[in-house]
């Protein structure tokens, strides 16, 4: 028995099966990330989905024999000892911590060669080689680095809806969409209402912590056919596009696995008359899309324990995570 986790930072996902590729069990939690969420949150969210997992198996008393994280955020030394002693507390043989650029990888390829890339909060692009993370950019945190990302485009919203309450910047139809998703109801008809308006938004995005801005990236979605949400979305494509180049190497094509919620909510989601000016490019290669990486969690956890995942072991394992998870 396996168990494998995917643990992001927004939520953790894991999945208990056997090397056919047979799940027994499910579980879903909290933020996994320890650089998100710190250690001890972190570690929480990682047992206790572990434990939903475990708890609801069909497979009765048998523990797993190995847990395999694919997991986001900085491994420290603290931080694997408590998630192994824990883990181990609950059964698990051996715990083998990973990376989540594989587990996304891994989620829609069979392959073990070719590209990832993530474009949630934050950003993060890899070149997978001979089933190894042979080059990473991107993943420097909303602070240095993450530009294409929910951070990224959620900060440039609201410094365009703060510039135009302001008088500093053109009107735009994200006033209105941000003002409503921050519950902000005064009327903004009148120059003493709109200064109104931007003294409690200005209060209500410094009372929340800086990573929150990401909350309003679906606005510029949602107003793509804006004159100031549009621009947002095309330099936003753009950053995605150079991450993704940074990776590149004329000897590896490969498929290119997404995943996040701005790539696959977002942009993959767009109208179709407007994908080809704000997806970015793939040169080419096919671009698979992945809810999450807890089936890449999965063929990592099979592959460790020696299992040679081909492609039918591969698309069970996705049938199986499937039918446990609900995903369509």
């Amino acid at each position: 028995m396996l168990l494998a986790i995917d643990a992001g930072g927004t939520s953790t996902r894991a999945v208990l099966l056997d090397t056919s590729g047979r799940a027994y069990g499910y579980g879903r939690g909290g933020a996994g990330n320890p650089t998100a969420v710190g250690i001890d949150s972190a570690a929480d969210a990682i047992v206790v989905t572990a434990q939903h997992a475990l708890a609801g198996s069909a497979a009765g008393s048998r523990r797993p024999e190995l847990a395999v994280l694919a997991m986001a955020g900085e491994k420290t030394a603290a931080f694997r000892e408590q998630v192994s002693s824990r883990l181990t507390a609950l059964g698990v043989g051996e715990v083998v911590l990973s990376h989540d650029l594989l587990g996304v990888f891994y989620s829609g390829t069979s392959s073990q060669e070719g590209y990832t890339l993530i474009a949630g909060t934050g950003t993060v692009a890899a070149r997978i080689r001979a089933g190894r993370l042979d080059q990473v950019a991107g993943g420097k945190g909303w602070l240095l680095g993450d530009a294409g990302g929910g951070f990224s485009i959620g900060h440039a919203v609201a410094r365009a809806v703060v510039a135009s309450l302001d008088g500093q910047g053109p009107d735009t139809a994200l006033v209105d969409l941000v003002l409503g998703s921050m519950e902000i109801a005064t009327d903004i008809s009148t120059p003493t209402g709109r200064a109104e308006a931007l003294r409690q938004l200005v209060s209500a995005i410094y009372a929340r912590p800086p990573i929150a801005l990401a909350d309003l990236a679906p606005l510029a979605f949602v107003a793509h056919q804006d004159p100031v949400a549009r621009p947002i979305l095309v330099s936003a494509s753009a950053a995605l596009a150079n991450l993704l180049s940074a990776v590149r190497a004329a000897d590896l094509p490969g498929p290119v696995v997404v995943g996040g919620s701005v790539l696959i909510r977002g942009f993959l989601n767009a109208p179709p008359s407007i994908q080809a000016e704000l997806v970015p490019p793939a040169d080419g290669e096919p671009v698979i899309p992945v809810p999450d990486g807890l089936v890449g969690a999965a063929v990592l956890a099979l592959r460790h324990a020696g299992c040679d995942v081909d492609e039918a072991l591969f698309h069970r394992i996705q049938a199986e995570v499937a039918r446990l998870a609900g995903y369509p």
